[in-house]
């Protein structure tokens, strides 16, 4: 069973790193099999501060003093990650963004087949990457069938994707009323303040079928994390925090009946529409 990327990502890389972040990632999906990724990502003042200074540890060179716009908008890298994720895509613009204090981007690119389409499950691995920790890439990819209905076919890591650390067997379910100390629980709450992770799908069509576990319309969320709604509930930032080393169904019956938190646990989302 797959385990979910953005939990573990955000408690281990959090460690090191303090200050918001936002990714938001849009697949949007054509009767022809095309479409685009979108991607928007807002980080603090703060945290660019800290992957500047992360890269330049890791040999990404000298810390700039003076504000530079590539720092959170480098087109150059962008374009780069258009090749990462399959064969054809292509970037086709970005902007730089600013909002509620905090800078990043939106980029746009685009793909003629998304069946030749992998792209990682956790959109906040580009994060790290850039910041010269490397990559922990566990790429979802895509099937796709034409006919009067159309149906996509998405599919996750599997258990072979795993890292080491994650071929351990939990006996135990994550107890939800495991205390985490006050002053650790006062330390998360500091770093995860403002934290958002969401990914979508939107199919060109009305979803005639699916086996999604959260669809609005024809947009299907595949995760969803608002950190600051997780954290007003002292029992759903407690379960959290305890349960990082669970497995995906541990993680789901501790955390499914809190708000803020989305995580489809099937192992393939089939979507059909027309």
């Amino acid at each position: 069973m797959r385990k979910i990327k953005l939990i573990t990502i955000g408690m281990f890389i959090l460690l090191f790193l303090s200050g918001c972040f936002q990714v938001e990632r849009v697949i949007n999906v054509n009767k022809d099999g095309s479409g685009t990724i979108e991607e928007t990502v807002l980080m603090s003042q703060e945290f660019i501060n800290q992957m500047k200074q992360m890269a330049a540890g890791f040999g990404g060179g000298e810390v700039k003093e003076k504000r530079d716009e590539s720092e959170y908008h480098d087109v150059e890298s962008l374009k780069r990650d258009a090749a990462k994720m399959g064969e054809d895509v292509k970037y086709v613009s970005s902007k730089p963004m600013e909002k509620d204090g905090k800078l990043g981007y939106h980029v746009i690119y685009s793909f003629p087949d998304i069946t030749k389409i992998k792209i990682d499950e956790n959109p906040a691995d580009n994060m790290m990457s850039s910041s010269g920790m490397g990559e922990d890439k566990e790429d979802m990819y895509f099937k796709f069938k034409k006919g009067k209905t159309f149906e996509l076919t998405i599919i996750f890591p599997q258990e072979d994707d795993r890292d080491d650390y994650e071929e351990m067997e939990y006996e135990d379910e994550p107890d939800d009323n495991a205390e985490v100390s006050d002053q650790d629980l006062q330390m998360m709450k500091a770093m995860y303040a403002g934290m958002k992770i969401s990914v979508k799908v939107i199919v060109d069509g009305k979803i005639v079928d699916t086996n999604a576990t959260f669809k609005n319309g024809n947009v299907v969320t595949l995760t969803e994390m608002d950190f600051d709604v997780i954290m007003e509930n002292e029992k759903a930032f407690q379960a959290l925090a305890g349960s990082k080393d669970a497995t995906d169904e541990e993680m789901k019956r501790s955390m499914q009946k809190y708000p803020g938190f989305k995580a489809d646990m099937n192992e393939e989302v089939v979507i059909k529409f027309k």
